[in-house]
């Protein structure tokens, strides 16, 4: 038990950092391009909700085991926790309830002729909730960068090789 808890503490700042990257690798570089060469933007966006759904069961892992790892630690960290708890309910937030919420709203956007009046409401809904995911991922990344920092500080005052 006591080597689980070792390495479940040593692995937090491995965690933060793959899930930044892959945060990055997902939101800069995937999605953009399934976006830019696929021109059936309905056939475009069910990819990239598939995507954004698989990663968000990553982003749960990941919270999990940050938060399991400050737990283990022998100090209690308490504000270390609470981002960990923050990114951790984030993640929860993404997936149960925006991503099925974009996910919705594409489906009724491309069931319905951009004629029909009902359209432009749909559409409207859409980009709400893209645009508010989208702040959200913004905010993620720099809370990750913030907590990798805080990491790699506590890291160096334990005395440990970063």
């Amino acid at each position: 038990m006591k080597t689980l808890k070792a390495v479940l503490a040593e692995m937090i700042l491995p965690f933060i950092c793959c899930w930044f990257f892959m945060s990055v690798l997902v939101d800069i570089i995937a999605i953009p391009t399934v976006f830019k060469y696929i021109s059936n933007m309905e056939e475009a966006g069910k990819i990239g909700m598939t995507v954004f759904h698989r990663f968000n069961c990553f982003e749960i892992f990941f919270g999990v085991f940050i938060l399991l790892g400050l737990f283990s630690k022998s100090q209690k960290l308490k504000f270390l926790i609470s981002i960990a708890s923050f990114l951790f309910l984030l993640s929860l937030f993404y997936t149960f309830y925006m991503t099925p919420m974009i996910t919705e709203a594409s489906i009724r956007l491309h069931s319905v002729a951009a004629t029909d009046p009902a359209y432009e409401m749909i559409r409207s809904e859409h980009t709400t909730y893209h645009n508010l995911y989208r702040y959200f991922d913004t905010t993620k990344l720099f809370v990750l960068l913030f907590f990798a920092g805080m990491m790699i500080r506590l890291n160096i005052k334990e005395g440990k090789n970063v």
